[in-house]
């Protein structure tokens, strides 16, 4: 039972430092010694999980990807689904200033390495996520009904760009999910009925509310 501890202790750690290395470096800029280093670990502890570079960021995607699908499955689904999208974009720029996998699986995807299969798609499961929101949204009335068909995919791209971009210049915690809110206040009145901008929260959730507001006008 320790000998296992003590494995899962050390596979967190190379999987943890090769998320950072690969952020910062790029695949192709790590090598199995900067892993190792960073990890603090023997290239016998490396190997004892992982065959190659390949294997470990196969695993820092598939790490990222859990904890992608837990965020957008964890999103709050009552109430406003224009105001979970909200809520979930902020969620989604916390998940990506706390969690260097998800930054490492960004780059990945950018950078897409041929020796590393990308089977997570980030753009795809926020796409999906942002696509049922915003339909839900307009079955309740929360959209514009002179809104386009691809306004949806270019709101979707908005957002996830913007957390992306945030990320990449290093924005502090408070600045990003103030920018993230400024962005969303821009956004409201192209995309909401004037009766209801004013009735959104912008700003960070503490938790999954319901929209009183919106639901006394339904």
């Amino acid at each position: 039972m320790v000998k296992q501890e003590r494995a899962e202790r050390t596979l967190r750690r190379i999987i943890t430092a090769a998320a950072e290395q690969f952020e910062q470096n790029g695949y192709r800029g790590t090598s199995l010694d900067d892993i190792t280093r960073a990890a603090g670990v023997s290239k016998g502890a490396f190997y004892f999980h992982f065959a190659s570079k390949d294997q470990v960021a196969m695993a820092v995607l598939g790490l990222a990807q859990g904890l992608f699908e837990d965020a957008v499955a964890d999103s709050c689904e009552g109430g406003s689904p224009l105001q979970s999208l909200i809520d979930l974009s902020h969620e989604l720029s916390e998940l990506v200033r706390l969690e260097p996998p998800v930054r490492a699986a960004m780059r990945l995807h950018r950078e897409r390495p041929e020796p590393v299969a990308q089977d997570f798609d980030h753009h795809a499961l926020w796409y999906e996520a942002a696509d049922r929101l915003l339909a839900r949204a307009a079955r309740q009335h929360e959209l514009l009904d002179t809104l386009s068909g691809r306004a949806s995919r270019a709101l979707a791209s908005t957002t996830l760009f913007s957390v992306e971009a945030l990320s990449w210049a290093d924005a502090p915690e408070g600045d990003s999910s103030r920018q993230l809110s400024e962005l969303w206040e821009l956004l409201l009145p192209a995309i909401a009925p004037p009766t209801l901008v004013g009735t959104f929260r912008t700003s960070a959730p503490d938790r999954c509310t319901d929209h009183p507001e919106l639901a006394a006008q339904l």
